[in-house]
């Protein structure tokens, strides 16, 4: 067996076979219940109707990739997306929206995003486009371009082109949560509205520390959930919809969708996972907090922006850890 198809095998024995040789995530269970997952199987059958972005480095980008895709930067993404002002992080379409017009996508065309995998770009690069004020629909490859080469779908190394557009961005302001929308639903002893923060447990207690900032620890009154724990990790693929039910909706108590839910991490991109699980469980507001603790650990609580830090402190969920 060639080298090539040697990975190959290697790649769908990892992530287990149907009878046919496919790999197992080939189709799974949230793109069957989730409006905004597609699986490989969905792809083949539909890639004609939907423009493709790649979120993966640039060397796997170039080497192989579904036809059509055009690559979005994750580093574009995390740097341009946003921008730092007196009131904290703001979304900042210009950059994004450049990148989608030289891809030649229109705020109504449909949009399949995919990475290696299903993981915390490929969500964040959703989050991204439904901030920026996307129309059409903006969907996960579930499994990633691992699943769509295992199963021996087309790939091309080819360079990509298109027809550029005049991509014209309107903030969504009902998926970001800025700096002040946190702060107002945060007190000294809790919060007034479900705060989900999906950083390791190690960062939520303060013990591990990222970044040359103020103070460490979480939001006062935020649920402690790492965001890996929604992501079957030996499958490549979101965990099912019943799984993603028993971790967000009875452990960590979001039953009740009466108020808007808000997640964060160290930047937002961990945080996006979280936003995207909750949309697709149906949640009527999850928020994404745009600067996350690189904006909260850099502020004060005399000026009204309370943390909590220390082993054992606040609610850990740990339902798949």
């Amino acid at each position: 067996m060639a080298a090539g198809g040697a990975a190959l095998a290697a790649t769908a024995g990892c992530l287990g076979v149907l009878d046919d040789g496919r790999p197992a995530a080939y189709s799974t269970p949230a793109a069957e219940a989730f409006d905004d997952v597609v699986d490989a199987r969905w792809l083949s059958e539909n890639r004609d109707s939907v423009a493709l972005l790649d979120v993966r480095d640039e060397s796997a980008f170039d080497a192989a990739r579904i036809p059509g895709a055009h690559r979005f930067s994750t580093s574009a993404m995390l740097e341009s997306h946003s921008a730092e002002t007196p009131d904290g992080f703001e979304a900042d379409p210009g950059a994004i929206a450049r990148t989608l017009s030289r891809a030649g996508i229109a705020r109504d065309d449909d949009v399949v995003v995919y990475g290696a995998a299903s993981g915390l770009w490929e969500t964040y690069a959703i989050y991204t486009l439904n901030a920026v004020g996307h129309r059409g629909s903006v969907s996960l490859l579930d499994g990633g371009f691992s699943v769509w080469e295992a199963a021996g779908e087309e790939t091309t190394s080819a360079a990509p082109s298109a027809s550029e557009t005049a991509y014209e961005p309107a903030i969504d302001t009902g998926v970001v949560a800025t700096r002040e929308f946190v702060a107002e639903r945060v007190s000294e002893d809790d919060a007034a509205v479900p705060i989900l923060d999906m950083r390791s447990t190690a960062e939520y207690w303060g013990q591990d520390r990222r970044g040359d900032l103020d103070r460490f620890g979480h939001i006062t009154g935020a649920t402690n959930l790492h965001f890996v724990q929604s992501i079957d990790g030996e499958a490549g693929r979101l965990r099912s919809p019943a799984e993603l039910e028993t971790l967000w909706l009875d452990d960590a108590g979001l039953s009740d969708d009466d108020e808007p839910a808000i997640t964060y991490c160290q930047t937002g991109v961990r945080g996006s996972v979280g936003w995207f699980v909750l949309d697709q469980l149906g949640r009527t507001e999850a928020r994404n907090y745009e600067g996350s603790w690189a904006d909260w650990g850099t502020l004060s609580e005399a000026d009204g922006y309370y943390y909590t830090t220390g082993e054992g402190t606040g609610t850990v969920v740990d339902t798949y850890a």
